[in-house]
């Protein structure tokens, strides 16, 4: 019987916004997976590296057992423990999402090969995609990114993924959205956030007229060309309007962080789009600060949003 073709991996979609799982729903989910495991009394957990070996750690402290990791090689199907193998027969496998089903399938076939009793747990599974269904998860339909995964969205992840190969750690380094226009426009020097121009777009809310201009003042700053992202329709002036289009031209892009200059415009964005890591930049102080934000169920009142729980 030949297997079941793979579907594309869904966030090749440019368009479509993640649902972002995060550390903390994470370990609610995987908490809320552990009590058939508990029941079949595993020996120990071994995680898959890399994804793997979150959610793994957060099964091993819950249980209070021991922790193995495992590498798995996606192109030749090799499996091999990092450091010692663990002791005992059972061993509670993890990763954390079957998006295709072939690591989970390859490393369990692996481990049985050994002698292991093997019960499967993934955070989530994707029923649409995944060839293989682990014993223990949650489905999840939607396009999902967990805070590790921020790097599979970058332009050049993305572009590998399109041929059908597995993701590769050289196309996921930060690939950063940045509003940074009215800095660029201004006569005056001042201290930019470190970017590397090719690695980065400026995503501006002024209108395609402007381009001329812009990339003047970019061409003044920086010594390599910068892409300029302009909104296709003049846009309100709305704060909650300029943020939403921020965040969806920046997910768009496959940008992992986001750089903006106005703190309100920062907090809505972060907000809006929580697998971006978003920073307000303080010309004045030369500095990046960190923000984090979540969507009051008042604010999301009527804008066609929902709140995802575990």
């Amino acid at each position: 019987m030949s297997e079941p073709a793979v579907r594309p991996w869904k966030g090749l979609d440019t368009a479509r916004m993640p649902t972002f799982i995060g550390y903390e729903q994470a370990e609610r989910m995987v908490a809320a997976l552990l009590e058939p495991a508990m029941r079949w009394r595993a020996d120990a957990v071994a995680g898959i590296a890399r994804g793997g070996l979150v959610p793994a750690t957060m099964a091993a402290c819950t249980l209070a057992l021991p922790l193995a990791m495992l590498a798995a090689d996606r192109s030749t199907e090799e499996v091999a423990w990092l450091g010692p193998s663990p002791s005992g027969r059972r061993i509670l496998l993890v990763d954390d999402c079957c998006a295709t089903g072939r690591t989970m399938h390859t490393t369990r076939a692996a481990l049985r090969r050994q002698g292991r009793d093997v019960l499967t747990l993934t955070v989530v599974h994707d029923p649409e995609t995944t060839t293989y269904v682990p014993d223990l998860s949650h489905p999840m339909r939607e396009l999902f990114r967990f805070p590790w995964e921020r790097g599979e969205a970058t332009p050049a992840a993305r572009a590998l993924r399109a041929t059908g190969a597995s993701a590769d750690r050289a196309t996921e380094a930060p690939f950063i959205g940045l509003d940074l226009d009215g800095l660029f426009l201004t006569a005056t020097s001042a201290p930019l956030p470190p970017f590397a121009p090719d690695r980065a777009v400026l995503i501006t809310t002024r209108p395609e007229s402007e381009r001329v201009r812009i990339a003047a003042g970019v061409a003044r700053w920086l010594p390599g060309a910068l892409p300029l992202e302009f909104p296709p329709v003049v846009l309100s002036t709305d704060p909650h309007s300029l943020a939403r289009y921020k965040a969806e031209a920046a997910t768009r892009w496959g940008c992992t962080m986001f750089v903006e200059t106005d703190p309100e415009q920062a907090i809505r964005i972060a907000a809006l789009a929580p697998h971006l890591l978003v920073s307000w930049w303080s010309h004045a102080e030369g500095r990046a600060w960190p923000i984090g934000a979540a969507e009051s169920p008042r604010c999301l009142k009527g804008r066609g949003s929902r709140i995802e729980g575990a």
